[in-house]
């Protein structure tokens, strides 16, 4: 979950903090947090529910129900609570529920966010209509493709400004050649 949360970061705080007219920021300078944004909009005990069932190469499905809760919001920091269950991994064992308390700041420093440019991995963007409980909502999407020798990770991540926690969809493939090593999909089911 961590790691995904970093990426998500990682993925949207680049071209959110870039436009045509403006250079890309300086290591060193600050930058709008997109966990931040994503959940500064919205009062206290507004909540998110996912669902994200994750299908190993050998057919063995995880799935878990991941609930996340603005707990504090201010003007420097959100503080949002994850709470998930069901089958998950944690330390390569099988946990049936967790709960953590995240802080993300408002900013943050663009060194802490930046992608490097690296030839094994390719980034693209674009807009998408996508359906949530019979209603369609406009996102954004950004995919990320990274190989490392015969390893190839694809992850597709799709988010909304209206949404608490902005991450509508997110979908996550590993191959090791020919063969599927994990399938995931994490999708919204409901917000409050």
């Amino acid at each position: 979950m961590r790691a995904a949360v970093l990426l998500l970061a990682v993925l949207l705080a680049v071209p959110a903090a870039l436009s045509a007219a403006e250079p890309k920021p300086k290591a060193d300078e600050m930058v709008n947090n997109p966990p931040y944004a994503h959940w500064s909009a919205f009062k206290p005990g507004t909540s998110v529910t996912q669902r994200e069932v994750v299908t190993l190469g050998n057919g063995t499905k995880l799935e878990q129900k991941i609930t996340t809760k603005l707990i504090k919001r201010e003007k420097d920091k959100v503080v949002v609570e994850t709470t998930m269950t069901g089958d998950a991994l944690a330390n390569g064992k099988l946990v049936e529920s967790t709960k953590t308390i995240t802080s993300f700041p408002a900013k943050v420093k663009m060194s802490d966010v930046d992608t490097s440019n690296d030839a094994s991995m390719t980034v693209t963007e674009g807009t998408e209509d996508v359906d949530v409980k019979g209603k369609k909502v406009s996102t954004e999407w950004v995919e990320a493709v990274s190989k490392n020798g015969d390893w190839v990770v694809a992850q597709k991540e799709w988010t909304a400004r209206d949404v608490p926690g902005g991450l509508i969809k997110r979908t996550i493939s590993q191959k090791r050649g020919d063969t599927v090593v994990s399938d995931s999909v994490l999708e919204l089911v409901e917000y409050k």
